[in-house]
């Protein structure tokens, strides 16, 4: 018996209620499709909104990474050219702010690992005054130049009204070139004696 036979078989009564129940089938199948779309549609536009998040906080950070390269690009640049001689710096500095520097010392420099390398001088002022001194020091760590004040140590000269014994240690830093390399060195001998051969079979060498 097919399925067309067994409904018809069906009392009216029955096949009224197989009709409603079709029915409301077909109500919650369409009901349901645009259930469904509209919850495809909501993660899809979850994903688009965490998607935008995570593009905005890439471009903001890259910003901010940018920022700090240039930043540390410009300090390294500060440091590629070694400061002029310490000593006419400070014997200006000096001169500026009105006092003379009656002894300073300048020892070896000092490497700060392999890329660094600081120059210092060691001076000594007499019976300087409190408002000469800050003037002097101002002019010398204010600079643009990577120069530093560094020990200090200042000593009241007895009785004597605003007179100050002064032992301070200016420093100034730079970036060391990289040395070059031997395998940099006979690469280019190399390529000079490759240079070399190609001339004389050129017959382009000029003649000893």
């Amino acid at each position: 018996m097919t399925i067309r036979d067994r409904f018809d078989a069906l009392a009216p009564r029955e096949k009224r209620l197989l009709g409603i129940l079709a029915a409301v089938a077909a109500v919650l199948l369409l009901a349901a499709i645009p259930i469904g779309v509209m919850a495809l549609l909501g993660d899809a536009e979850a994903t688009h909104a965490e998607l935008m998040e995570a593009i905005e906080r890439i471009e903001a950070e890259g910003e901010g990474v940018r920022e700090r390269q240039a930043e540390r690009d410009a300090i390294l640049r500060r440091y590629e050219t070694p400061v002029a001689a310490l000593p006419g710096f400070l014997d200006k500095a000096a001169q500026a702010a009105g006092i003379t520097i009656p002894e300073s010392k300048e020892p070896s420099p000092v490497a700060h690992g392999k890329k660094f390398e600081e120059r210092f001088t060691s001076l000594s002022l007499r019976k300087v005054g409190l408002l000469e001194l800050v003037k002097f020091m101002e002019k010398v760590a204010g600079t643009s130049e990577p120069i530093s004040i560094g020990k200090l140590n200042i000593r009241k000269r007895g009785a004597e009204p605003n007179a100050y014994d002064v032992q301070m240690t200016v420093s100034a830093y730079h970036r060391i070139a990289p040395k070059e390399k031997a395998s940099d060195r006979l690469s280019k001998e190399d390529a000079d004696k490759e240079l070399q051969d190609a001339l004389k079979e050129e017959g382009l060498e000029d003649e000893p």
